[in-house]
């Protein structure tokens, strides 16, 4: 078989906030799951290797696959959770996976199918370099948590994309140049911050030509757009996540007035920064209802 041959079926896909509570210990799946860490620093533990996590990091769990989550002293981390099947689908309620105190049902794990190219996939990768994929990631999540006839359906074909796309990617690419990942990760870990060029050549040991020449080759994108990008990014974490005013947030994001803060978040997503609160807030109940 291969990735042409699976038929993913959405269990669960959420935002989810890692900062030490008990339901983040050791378990094991029974479904497959993907973790695409947005903020923070820390590690995952999956069948007894350490995996370092920071801003953009993406895991695949396998079925039956023990893992933990550990954040960092001061930090949480925030991640894009999806629960899935790749060759079946699961009996209504069924769960994607066990605690550790729990009692293991081998019943209720997935199909597994022999697959070459999934085999191939790696546990860990850095998605910093690939944007498309990271929001692509998301679209998928949003689909899904949709109110429509269909909606589990599209999440279950983004997927689909999803994986075709990122098996090219690992498995037919080199990892980014670290002279560009250096800058990347600054840009993640602090995109409110007011860099300058000769800070970003400076941290890469570059030219300023060969570093815009690098970066846009190793990103896809300008340093301007990455970090525009990369704050747009957090912006919508502050919003999910606290209850910061809009101006709190522009500021804490480095922005000197709150219209040009909400432009760009127009621009970027198509609604203000307002309304993209309230409309998680609306989905959030309606979800959970």
């Amino acid at each position: 078989m291969s990735l042409l041959d699976i038929s993913p079926y959405v269990r669960a896909a959420h935002l989810y906030n890692y900062r030490g509570e008990r339901d983040e210990q050791r378990r094991r799946g029974y479904s497959y799951a993907f973790h695409l860490f947005t903020e923070g620093h820390g590690q995952m533990i999956i069948q007894d290797v350490c995996y370092p996590i920071s801003s953009g990091t993406f895991i695949f769990i396998r079925p039956g696959e023990w893992h933990t989550f550990e954040h960092a002293q001061m930090e949480t981390m925030d991640a894009y959770n999806l629960y899935f099947d790749l060759w079946s689908v699961p009996t209504p309620h069924q769960p994607s996976f066990a605690y550790e105190w729990d009692q293991f049902e081998p019943e209720w794990m997935t199909a597994i199918r022999s697959c070459s190219e999934l085999e191939q996939l790696p546990t860990s990768m850095s998605l910093r370099s690939y944007p498309h994929l990271i929001d692509l990631m998301k679209l998928t999540m949003v689909a899904f948590n949709q109110q429509g006839t269909y909606a589990r359906e599209a999440a279950s074909s983004l997927l689909k994309s999803w994986m075709l796309q990122w098996s090219h990617i690992a498995t037919a690419t080199k990892p980014m140049d670290e002279r560009i990942a250096v800058v990347v990760e600054q840009m993640d870990n602090h995109p409110e911050s007011r860099f300058s060029h000769e800070e970003w050549c400076d941290l890469s040991r570059l030219e300023k030509s060969q570093f815009y020449r690098l970066f846009k080759q190793e990103t896809g994108m300008t340093p301007k757009a990455y970090l525009l990008d990369a704050r747009m990014k957090k912006a919508c974490v502050m919003l999910m996540e606290s209850r910061q005013s809009i101006t709190h947030i522009a500021l804490e994001l480095g922005y000197d007035s709150i219209h040009y803060f909400t432009n760009q978040f127009r621009a970027k997503y198509g609604v203000s920064p307002s309304s993209y609160r309230m409309g998680r807030a609306h989905h959030e109940i309606k979800r959970f209802s």
